[in-house]
């Protein structure tokens, strides 16, 4: 029900972002590509794309494989985030500072291929850097919020990061979603660079 209100109620919002991303770029206006969801399943979260048609993703590949470990280092701006600016659109920059790229995936919360709060969508190729426990995010839905995007977000190696996902599913609750919840909106409006 939250995924549907939401929808309808961001709906003016969603056809000026799609008309942007349309004027702005050749290429479709959602960015589908394969995930891995609870069990391991595949399914295609829909976001809205940022980027330019065809970006490579071999720079992605390395990235994840260099901040795997709790030794890497962040960029200049002391934050854990590849930067491809030279591959993103104005307008999808803009749609990415504001996480407003991930809103169709309401749709998938509708589908019941994602929740509300979960871990982060897996690419398949990111789980060749996983360590074992790193397996039990799949435990419950990946989510469009989640313990990691509120506490850490690209504050975080990617290590960190899948251990955030698997604290989140070893101590799931309705509480801890609810509070998750309410501080994803606070953790949008705090400026870059803050923890």
């Amino acid at each position: 029900m939250v995924a549907l209100v939401s929808l309808i109620v961001a709906a003016p919002l969603l056809a000026y972002a799609a008309w942007r991303i349309k004027r702005e770029s050749p290429g479709p206006i959602f960015f589908r590509q394969r995930r891995l969801g609870i069990g391991m399943k595949e399914f295609t979260p829909l976001k809205f794309r940022t980027m330019r048609v065809d970006t490579d993703d071999a720079p992605h590949r390395e990235y994840i494989k260099q901040t795997m470990s709790a030794t890497a280092t962040p960029n200049g701006n002391g934050i854990y985030k590849l930067d491809r600016s030279d591959a993103v659109t104005p307008f999808g920059r803009w749609l990415r500072k504001t996480s407003l790229d991930e809103v169709p995936q309401l749709i998938n919360v509708l589908r019941g291929e994602m929740s509300l709060v979960g871990p982060r969508p897996c690419i398949p190729y990111e789980t060749e850097a996983f360590e074992p426990h790193h397996f039990e995010r799949f435990l419950v839905p990946a989510g469009l919020t989640g313990l990691w995007q509120v506490t850490a977000r690209a504050h975080s190696t990617f290590g960190e990061a899948l251990d955030l996902d698997v604290a989140y599913a070893r101590n799931w609750s309705l509480k801890l979603d609810v509070a998750l919840l309410f501080k994803t909106p606070v953790q949008l409006v705090r400026p870059k660079g803050t923890a």
